[in-house]
C-alpha cells in the first residue's frame, strides 16, 4: 500500500513538472513588408537638337531653362473640404488609422498614404483586393462614395517641411 501511495505521488509531481516546464507554442512573425520605389520618370525618346540642324543664318537662341514642377495645387472648396472631413471621419471609423497612423503618415504596420496618395482607381482597387497583410474592404463593409471620401481626406493631408527647415534633423 506504502508502494502504490509512493508511486502515485511521484507519477503526480512528474506530471506537474512536465506540464509547468512544456515552452508554450509560439506565433510566427510575420515579415516586415518591404517598401516600394516608385519608377523613375519617364524621358521622352526624342534626340536633342543640335546646332548642325540649324541654319547658319538663323540668331542663335538663349538655352531655354526648364521650368519647375509645380507642387499640386490643393483643392480648396467647400465641397472638397466637407467631403475630406467625412473621410477623416470614416478613416478612423474603419480603423485605418490603426496601422496607418492619425494621418495617414505610415507606421510600423502600414505605409504612408498621404499627402500624395496613389491615383484613385488604383486606390479603389487596392482597398478591394489587398496585398500583403491588409485586410480587404468589400463593397459591403465600405461603399466607393466613402472611398472616395478618404481619398479626398488623403489628398487634403499636408505636404511635411524639408528637413532642412526642420532645426533638429537639420544637417
Amino acid at each position: 500500500m506504502k508502494t502504490l501511495m509512493t508511486s502515485a505521488i511521484v507519477v503526480l509531481l512528474i506530471a506537474t513538472i512536465g506540464a509547468q516546464v512544456r515552452p508554450t507554442p509560439q506565433v510566427p512573425r510575420r515579415p516586415t513588408p518591404v517598401p516600394r520605389r516608385e519608377p523613375p520618370p519617364k524621358t521622352s525618346s526624342a534626340p536633342p537638337a543640335t546646332e548642325k540642324e540649324q541654319p547658319k543664318d538663323a540668331p542663335a537662341k538663349p538655352a531655354e531653362q526648364p521650368k519647375p514642377a509645380e507642387p499640386p495645387k490643393p483643392a480648396a472648396t467647400a465641397a472638397n473640404a466637407a467631403s475630406s472631413d467625412a473621410g477623416a471621419a470614416l478613416f478612423k471609423q474603419n480603423g485605418c488609422y490603426e496601422c496607418h497612423s492619425n494621418d495617414a503618415q505610415g507606421g510600423p504596420q502600414g505605409p504612408r498614404l498621404g499627402p500624395n496618395p496613389i491615383p484613385l482607381p488604383r486606390f479603389l482597387a487596392y482597398v478591394r483586393n489587398p496585398a500583403g497583410d491588409m485586410p480587404p474592404f468589400t463593397a459591403k463593409v465600405i461603399s466607393d462614395d466613402d472611398l472616395r471620401s478618404i481619398y479626398a481626406f488623403l489628398q487634403s493631408r499636408p505636404v511635411p517641411p524639408p528637413v532642412a527647415n526642420i532645426p533638429l534633423l537639420a544637417p
